[in-house]
């Protein structure tokens, strides 16, 4: 059983939204390496047109919290209304500070602070993908 789960999530597309390109790259590479299939983009807006246009094929949304016109709390709040199932990691930067209810609010399923730690990073990747795809 532990085997077909695994074999789901690697099937599924993980979204990455995050504007530094070489944290982008970074993760981006980290997560083809274990086998993931991965779609990135820079901005919060394209993110959320990739998402709609992809309905249902995305596993996993990876957002940073800092991006240029729309912070990731409101993407995540947005991804959530039109897919209620697809968990959400929000990545939070070094100095940032957050409202524990406004993650609620957004439909934030899980939160990583930077750095991101590689083995830190793919644990949780896996967690949120076998938490939906039971």
């Amino acid at each position: 059983m532990r085997e077909v789960v695994k074999r789901r999530e690697k099937e599924a597309i993980i979204l990455v939204i995050v504007y530094e390109h070489i944290i982008r790259g970074i993760l981006a590479r980290m997560l083809v390496a274990k086998g993931y299939k991965v779609v990135t983009c820079s901005v919060g807006l394209d993110g959320i047109r990739k998402f709609e246009k992809g309905k249902g094929k995305f596993g996993l949304v990876m957002i940073d919290i800092r991006l240029p016109g729309i912070d990731g709390l409101r993407i995540a709040k947005k991804i959530k209304k039109i897919s209620q199932k697809t968990p959400i990691i929000l990545i939070k930067g070094w100095d940032k500070g957050l409202d524990t209810e406004g993650l609620k609010d957004s439909g934030v399923d899980f939160l990583i602070s930077k750095p991101l730690y590689m083995e830190k990073t793919l644990n949780l990747v896996e967690n949120a993908m076998v938490t939906v795809h039971k």
